[in-house]
């Protein structure tokens, strides 16, 4: 059968909108995709480190090169997602990162290990595990996006809680080469049912976003505006996105919150183990916190529709900024109780994070910005861990590491605040900054 007489049959059928299955498999792609990749790697990070023999420093350098691969790949893959749909990108991505995985096993020295997950499972990751699936659910959503969006980032974070006790325990019977043996295969296996799912957008199966029968209009007017709630849509090109201050404050609280939590998750194990937990109990705070994170990515999601997401963001910058303090002040238990319940809140804004990037410039270049915004915040995202293992070789702890990132944290928080929707493209020849805001701006 082909693409188009598969996509008009599913059109077709009563029910359920299509745009949900979307969600549901995008939803469980990354669940397992993400919590192997990105979420459970730190699962790995002793074991592979004390195999091979190397430093902290050269550690957190493969997974720099990841984030540098992502970088230059994820405006590439954007306008790849933009231009010939999601549903491929899905479905290649995927199937490299499994084999990626697979290989990963059977990686003898460090510089195999670099080159593997560096050309196959980051890239994989890049192309079918993590925007992609954004792009894709964004693309059948308009009034429900704060629904939709914040169910898939929500699989993002049960994916760490669900998969990274499962890699733990596998770690400990059959060893990390197993467990990633395996991990390819299942991650190999699962995206052929998911790409057969994936639409890439409404319009291929005859339909428009949230299974509407006409154009979404707005219901509210401008002051929607400040939520999205009920906004009309309103999409950007690249060019007239990167022309609004709304687009450089958002990348800055983007690049900020991104390279900082990701050098933490990178490291997650042996800041705990330095607190005096053991690899065991790490994985089982590791994993609470991801936990916490399910109800909080949903919530956040959802609660933009009610309340300004640059409000959320703000104080979910400054709650992780206060978690890190607990690990400079107190020694065990404590600290890392009150440090696992507030990083868990940072975890959660993400979906907000994402969802405040498509309010404000639309669906149709989604995946494009994304890519673009990628480019930038992947270069903190390269720098930081790096960073962080250098301080840890040479201190032997990482207390520089959090004072650093403290207040860091406050001025992403404070760009986040600053960042007010832009006004739409059509509405003058030369574009300005903001639109009309409701009454708390």
């Amino acid at each position: 059968m082909t693409e188009e007489a598969e996509t008009s049959r599913a059109g077709s059928r009563p029910g359920l909108f299509y745009g949900w299955r979307v969600v549901a498999a995008a939803s469980v792609q990354g669940m397992f995709g993400n919590g192997v990749v990105s979420s459970g790697f730190s699962v790995f990070f002793q074991s592979i480190r004390q195999e091979l023999g190397v430093s902290y420093t050269a550690m957190a350098l493969v997974f720099s090169l990841a984030r540098a691969e992502g970088g230059v790949g994820g405006p590439i893959v954007g306008w790849l997602v933009d231009r010939y749909g999601a549903r491929r990108m899905i479905l290649i991505g995927g199937l490299m990162g499994g084999v990626g995985l697979m290989a990963l096993s059977r990686a003898t020295t460090y510089w195999q290990f670099v080159l593997i997950f560096v050309g196959l499972v980051s890239l994989g990751k890049t192309m079918g595990m993590g925007q992609t699936l954004m792009a894709a659910v964004n693309q059948w959503f308009i009034r429900r996006k704060g629904l939709a969006m914040s169910t898939l980032m929500t699989s993002f974070a049960g994916g760490g809680a669900i998969v990274v006790p499962l890699l733990g325990l596998g770690i400990a019977t059959i060893g990390w080469r197993a467990t990633l043996l395996y991990a390819g295969i299942f991650i190999f296996l699962l995206t052929l049912p998911v790409a057969y799912v994936i639409r890439s957008k409404p319009e291929d199966i005859g339909t428009l976003p949230d299974g509407d029968a006409s154009p979404t209009t707005s219901e509210g007017g401008p002051a929607s505006a400040e939520t999205g709630a009920r906004a009309a849509p309103t999409d950007f090109t690249v060019r007239q996105a990167i022309r609004t201050s709304a687009f450089w404050l958002l990348l800055i609280g983007l690049t900020i919150r991104t390279s900082s939590t990701n050098a933490i998750i990178i490291h997650i194990f042996p800041i705990l183990e330095g607190e005096g937990l053991t690899e065991q109990r790490a994985i089982l705070f590791v994993s609470a916190m991801f936990f916490l994170a399910i109800p909080l990515r949903f919530g956040l999601g959802v609660a933009r529709d009610y309340l300004p997401p640059r409000r959320i963001l703000f104080v979910g910058m400054n709650v992780a900024a206060l978690s890190l303090v607990p690990l400079l002040l107190f020694q065990g238990v404590v600290g890392v109780v009150i440090f696992i319940i507030g990083f868990a809140v940072v975890e959660g804004i993400t979906s907000t994070n994402w969802i405040m990037v498509s309010d404000y410039f639309g669906r149709s270049r989604f995946a494009s910005i994304m890519g673009l915004m990628s480019l930038f915040h992947n270069i903190g995202m390269v720098i930081s861990p790096i960073f962080s293992g250098w301080i840890r070789d040479t201190t032997g702890s990482y207390n520089i590491v959090m004072m650093t990132f403290i207040p860091l944290f406050v001025i992403g928080g404070i760009a986040f605040a600053l960042a007010r929707p832009p006004k739409s493209p059509s509405a003058s020849p030369r574009y300005l900054a903001t639109t009309p805001e409701s009454a708390d701006a």
